[in-house]
């Protein structure tokens, strides 16, 4: 976050945006202080925009790892409003934890404080060395070769149980591949699963 003061709330904008390079409506404001004297005048506002929040995110992540002895190097990018974050380091599998538990609970922690940072909800995804996006493949394509069975027999194929970001990429693979299937997500906490059934 940033702070920026001046007489009116134009003013700010305008200098604010001359100061990041950005467009007035790619910046998120609140104003924190507001005076309107007779002989003097004063808007201060704390603001951010999105590749703010990307150093950040970037930031927090090599500054926690690094304390905790690894050496790592990011990349990240924005898409459709999530911000992605892919760490490079020899210690990919320590970090990733047996089935990305390690890495779904670094995720947590990395977005909780990107959150207290800018006081906003963030959706951000973290990667170690391109793990989950191939793990998301392996899964998008056990979703096809699931619900072609159920195109088959006609009978609905419950899955083990998956984190709650591998059973979205189920229903999202299924959803898009054909409308007489339909998945469904029962159970609580780590035995949660997701059942793929055939509908008329």
């Amino acid at each position: 976050m940033k702070t920026y003061e001046g007489k009116t709330l134009d003013d700010v904008i305008q200098h604010a945006c001359q100061d990041l390079g950005i467009t007035p409506d790619e910046l998120t404001y609140e104003i924190i202080e507001e005076k309107k004297g007779l002989f003097s005048k004063k808007v201060v506002i704390e603001c951010y925009c999105e590749s703010m929040v990307q150093e950040y995110l970037e930031s927090f992540v090599r500054k926690t790892l690094t304390n905790m002895g690894f050496q790592v190097e990011t990349v990240s990018y924005i898409q459709d409003g999530r911000i992605y974050c892919n760490i490079n380091t020899d210690n990919n599998s320590i970090l990733i934890g047996k089935g990305g538990v390690i890495l779904r609970a670094f995720n947590l922690i990395a977005r909780q404080a990107v959150q207290n940072e800018f006081k906003k909800r963030f959706e951000i995804s973290l990667d170690i060395n391109g793990y989950r996006e191939t793990r998301y493949k392996k899964v998008s394509a056990m979703a096809k070769r699931l619900g072609k069975q159920v195109l088959r027999t006609k009978i609905a194929v419950k899955l083990d149980p998956l984190p709650a970001d591998e059973r979205k990429v189920v229903h999202q693979t299924i959803a898009d591949f054909n409308k007489h299937l339909k998945t469904e997500s029962q159970g609580e906490g780590k035995d949660r699963f997701t059942t793929i059934s055939y509908v008329d």
